[in-house]
Parts: structure tokens; C-alpha cells; sequence
């Protein structure tokens, strides 16, 4: 993609008009279709922790996990609590 570079704002095209009236539907396909691409890792719900450090362990498990999908290993998408 090219750099474009201006002296002035008068000669920059006018902005692309887009048509607002089903802009709720389109990010609703939008997000669903990124959801086929990359299925959320996480649990559903609200998980509680004892302390600060079963939390930050469970956050790196969660990370490792995510980042083993997004490679593509033989790992599994579900959460192992």
C-alpha cells in the first residue's frame, strides 16, 4: 500500500460514505465469523480464585494455551482447569 502525503487537507478525497443503517447486523457477522476463525479459549463464567497467585498461574496457563492454538499443535482448545 502506498504513502499518500498531503500539503493540505483540501487535497485529501472526501472521506468514504458507508451506509450506517445495518451497521449493528454487519458487526454482528463480523464478530461471528472471527469466532469460526479463532474459537474463544476461555471458560464461560465468573471463576474465584484464593489468592493472587492461583490467579496469575491460571492466566499463564490460559496465555500458553492460546498461544499453543493460534500455532496449530496437537494441543486441545478446551480449557483444563
Amino acid at each position: 500500500m502506498s504513502i499518500k502525503k498531503f500539503r493540505s487537507v483540501t487535497e485529501m478525497a472526501p472521506p468514504q460514505v458507508t451506509n450506517t443503517g445495518n451497521l449493528v447486523a454487519r458487526i454482528r457477522d463480523l464478530w461471528e465469523r472471527a469466532f469460526l476463525f479463532c474459537p474463544p479459549s476461555w471458560p464461560v463464567g465468573v471463576k474465584r480464585f484464593a489468592n493472587h497467585t492461583e490467579a496469575n498461574e491460571d492466566r499463564r496457563r490460559m496465555t500458553v494455551l492460546r498461544m499453543r492454538n493460534t500455532r496449530g499443535t496437537s494441543e486441545t482448545s478446551t480449557y483444563k482447569a
